[in-house]
């Protein structure tokens, strides 16, 4: 098996770089850098099955496996290049699909993994308790994502889980908004999306609240959020071991559909999180996907109304005795500031 994708050697070696292979067969598991990264991956490594050996190109790698007289070679498919690919049909190397059983493995966390994840909620937690306190009306969206960006690192993150969204007002409507130049202002529904990384594993928290008491329209943001804390709080305690996807997705969306909300919760309940943001397993209306104990994925249902204001709250949780257990210890119900 050769690897090269940079999310994947990260998974099986627990090593970062922008540059390496992974080869594994049945004697031997090598991991093949350039000078920049050898020291720190022998460091690294040293009491690892993994031996580090330097390698300037990739050439360098397939001459190795090649001299092992090696005919049948796994690949992750669907991360190779068109080049890459072509250097190995050219080296008459039969190739399979690796992915599908990294996509697997990976969905089950181990113990080490899985405190990996628990340190990354519990820094964006903290990132989160912070930042409340240093929200000042007339900040940016910007300039908020930034913050949160920074107390993470402060607090111990070695790299943000994705790019932070930070919404304002009406712009909370917007999924995945890009954080822009709208400043805060008093009785705005805020939005944020964000996480971060702990031992090369993310977290995946969303929190919306309201920087203080507003007029009339706030009455409606505020009826609103009450449903959707049901929606998360109703699959949270329903998501069982062995249920499908699609089943775990209807806790949530069959709740908001008793008040004419489900049309506006426009994407699925969660999505699995581990060394990348998204992984198996998918929880949406058509997931075939099957939870089992072990699995780590997000919670997040949500509403959105364009040009007024949306809602969503995300929890990271796994699956532990067959049950749902949240990573996150902030308070769901709705802040007011």
């Amino acid at each position: 098996m050769l690897t090269a994708s940079p999310d994947l050697r990260r998974y099986l070696t627990g090593f970062a770089s922008s540059f390496g292979f992974v080869y594994t067969d049945a004697q031997e598991s090598v991991f093949f850098t350039d000078p920049r990264y050898a020291e720190g991956a022998r460091a690294a490594l040293k009491n690892a099955f993994i031996a580090v050996e330097v390698a300037q190109s990739e050439e360098t790698v397939l001459d190795y496996i090649k001299s092992k007289k090696i005919k049948t070679l796994a690949v992750p498919m669907e991360r190779v290049s068109l080049p890459q690919y072509a250097a190995l049909k050219k080296r008459r190397f039969k190739l399979t699909d690796s992915m599908p059983a990294l996509a697997d493995a990976m969905c089950f966390k181990t113990e080490e993994e899985i405190g990996y994840i628990a340190k990354a909620c519990e820094i964006a937690e903290r990132a989160y308790a912070d930042l409340l306190e240093r929200l000042k009306e007339g900040m940016t969206e910007n300039e908020t994502a930034g913050l949160l960006e920074y107390l993470m690192r402060k607090h111990g993150a070695e790299d943000r889980s994705f790019e932070t969204i930070a919404a304002f007002g009406k712009n909370t409507s917007v999924p995945h908004h890009a954080p822009g130049e709208d400043k805060l202002k008093r009785g705005m529904p805020v939005l944020l999306d964000f996480g971060c990384k702990a031992g090369g594993y993310c977290s995946d928290i969303t929190r919306t609240f309201l920087f203080g008491e507003g007029g009339e329209e706030n009455e409606e943001f505020k009826t609103v959020y009450g449903r959707v804390l049901e929606a998360h709080l109703i699959a949270a305690e329903n998501i069982r071991n062995g249920m499908t996807g699609m089943q775990a997705d209807a806790y949530a969306r069959d709740h908001l559909k008793k008040y004419g909300l489900d049309k506006f919760f426009t994407h699925s309940l969660g999505h699995g999180i581990g060394v990348n943001i998204h992984e198996e397993p998918r929880l949406s209306s058509r997931s075939g996907d099957i939870l089992r104990n072990g699995m780590v994925f997000s919670i997040e249902p949500g509403v959105y109304f364009e040009g007024k204001f949306g809602i969503r709250i995300e929890d990271s949780v796994t699956i532990e005795n067959d049950r749902v257990r949240s990573f996150m210890k902030t308070e769901k119900g709705l802040t007011v500031l």
